[in-house]
């Protein structure tokens, strides 16, 4: 019965022991004083119990101090019997098991033995839970002595009752989240116990609660040069090591941190949460490469790494140059980039092949994204159709393989997929902008234009940017590239739009220009029927272009003066040319 009882008491206490701190319940005082339980000295070899029980009795009777008063033995043996146990059974060991059931924040405890016929003794005070022992100066002397001896553990404690009480008081303070308070206690305790851990985790942990980090992980430093396996220590200076952009640091730190703990899959997943969270996506992703190594099936692993590997690839490419292929289509991306796209793609494709509809339709839309990039798009397309079976309402799945369609040419797909996207979400960000955009590239004018106006009417953009996809659209595949007729056409469609003043005077001017360019292409005979056909349209542009005014004063490279001129002077032409037709 009573190993039964000391299993589930030892249990019990290594969680407590495990705490940081913990809170000192009221019943761990008398009145403003803090309890401490004494334990009989033991014997380590055949030597009586009467020295060690004379001394601690003796010792109890003394500590009546201002700050601190001994548990008498009576009550000490009264708890220790609720645990199947009595008072002379209490070691080093079941003492602060005990304490710890009881909210006493401080034991005493040793051990004696014979020596050349005298008792040698070694005691110590121990604060609970943290475990820190002051050790009493050990003691040679006649075993009738034990008031002696009592009187010399006596002076040892009252000199380290202040340091006691400091590593008390911060930890009540930190226990009780008063960070000015537990900074005032902590750094008076570690000032007076510089090697007191207890202490310095306290005011590490505070200081870093209280976001003075550079302060915090030297303390974390510290600790880590006494423990430096702790693995709490190490997650802690990780963490604070990664607000300071301390990459390397924190990465070293959260890695050692997880050599003690390989097989803990939801810390591992945490500790990558963290670095990734600071911008780390390759720390992130390099502590889940380790737990692959452990479970390289692990659904979890994959679902994070994916993610991470997705936002490396873009991180990493907003830093590279891209080259141009050959063709000038699509910039060729990094091999690095494209690399970590299909990383990406791999983990993401573990995690939907799992849990399909029950994963995140995210994972879908990022890896469509990394097929563009690659400038796969039959690949994404593929992806995309499977998505939408997991998430039919999900409208980004359906905008994305808008994307993809569009990229390969299927532009009445474009369309499709993009019109179902508009249905679930009207507010879909700029949907009908892109759609005009697509039937623009295979020169569907009037559905671009009917669609344009469509934007304009839900609001989707300002005027001014719907109109500049029209605007853009026709002076360098309309005008530019010889088509004035589909120049003029989407620069009237534009002006039919609630444009500005602004806008609508750029219009003109480029409406203004494409008629100049037209008319000039078609003079060219000088013939009366020629001159007859182009007069209207230098006539017009005249008067488009002297509309475009505030933007040329607003562009001077725009020339329209010249441009004013040049137009007059094929005015003057073309009559006189008609006019000596009809003599």
């Amino acid at each position: 019965m009573i190993q039964r009882v000391k299993a589930t008491l030892i249990a019990t206490v290594m969680v407590l022991l495990a705490l940081p701190f913990i809170p000192q319940a009221a019943d761990a005082q008398e009145g403003s004083r803090f309890r401490v339980l004494v334990a009989n000295l033991t014997p380590t070899d055949g030597t009586r119990d009467r020295f060690g029980e004379r001394t601690s009795n003796e010792l109890r009777d003394l500590i009546d101090l201002p700050t601190h008063v001994a548990i008498s033995s009576r009550d000490a043996d009264r708890a220790a019997r609720d645990y199947d146990l009595r008072l002379s059974d209490l070691d080093c060991v079941t003492v602060q098991q005990l304490a710890s059931q009881l909210s006493v924040p401080l034991v005493m405890c040793g051990e004696y033995h014979e020596e050349d016929g005298q008792i040698r003794y070694e005691a110590r005070f121990i604060t609970v839970p943290a475990g820190e022992e002051f050790p009493v100066e050990p003691q040679l002397l006649p075993e009738r002595q034990h008031e002696e001896a009592a009187r010399h553990i006596l002076a040892s404690f009252e000199t380290t009752v202040e340091q006691v009480q400091y590593i008390s008081w911060c930890g009540s303070e930190y226990n009780a989240s008063n960070w000015e308070g537990a900074i005032e206690y902590c750094t008076r305790a570690v000032e007076l116990v510089p090697e007191s851990n207890e202490a310095r985790f306290a005011l590490a942990r505070t200081l870093m609660e209280t976001e003075d980090y550079g302060e915090s992980l030297d303390h974390f430093r510290r600790l880590l040069e006494a423990e430096p396996n702790s693995s709490q220590y190490l997650e802690n200076a990780g963490w604070v090591a990664a607000q300071l952009d301390e990459v390397d640091e924190a990465r070293d730190y959260y890695t050692r941190f997880l050599e003690r703990n390989p097989d803990n899959v939801q810390v591992r997943l945490r500790v990558a949460y963290d670095l990734a969270q600071t911008g780390d996506s390759f720390g992130a992703m390099s502590l889940l490469e380790e737990g692959f190594e452990q479970d390289p099936n692990n659904v979890d692993l994959h679902e994070q790494y994916g993610s991470y590997a997705f936002r490396a690839a873009l991180d990493l490419q907003s830093t590279r140059p891209q080259a141009q292929q050959q063709d000038g289509d699509q910039p060729a991306l990094d091999p690095e980039v494209a690399e970590l796209f299909r990383t990406a793609i791999a983990s993401l494709d573990v995690v939907l092949e799992e849990r399909g509809g029950e994963s995140r339709p995210q994972y879908v839309v990022n890896s469509m994204r990394a097929f563009m990039q690659l400038d796969e798009p039959e690949e994404a397309i593929s992806l995309g159709e499977r998505g939408t079976t997991w998430f039919p309402e999900n409208a980004e799945i359906l905008s994305q393989l808008a994307t993809a369609h569009n990229r390969a040419g299927n532009v009445d797909q474009a369309v499709e997929s993009l019109a179902a996207a508009l249905e679930i979400n009207p507010n879909l960000p700029n949907a009908r902008g892109r759609m005009a955009s697509y039937y623009l590239e295979v020169d569907r004018i009037d559905e671009a234009v009917e669609t344009i106006h469509a934007a304009e009417a839900a609001g989707e953009q300002s005027p001014d940017a719907l109109g500049g996809i029209l605007l853009s659209h026709g002076f360098s595949q309309g005008v530019q590239a010889g088509d004035y007729e589909m120049g003029i056409r989407l620069f009237e469609a534009v002006k039919a739009m609630d444009v500005s003043d602004e806008f609508r005077s750029q219009t003109n001017f480029f409406h203004g220009y494409a008629l100049y360019e037209q008319g000039r292409a078609l003079q060219e005979p000088q013939t009366v029927e020629s001159a007859q056909r182009t007069l209207p349209m230098f006539q017009e542009a005249l008067v488009h272009l002297r509309d475009g005014e505030l933007y040329a004063q607003q562009n001077p490279g725009s020339n329209l003066n010249q441009i004013i001129e040049a137009t007059n002077q094929f005015i003057e032409i073309q009559d006189a040319i008609i006019r000596r037709g009809s003599r």
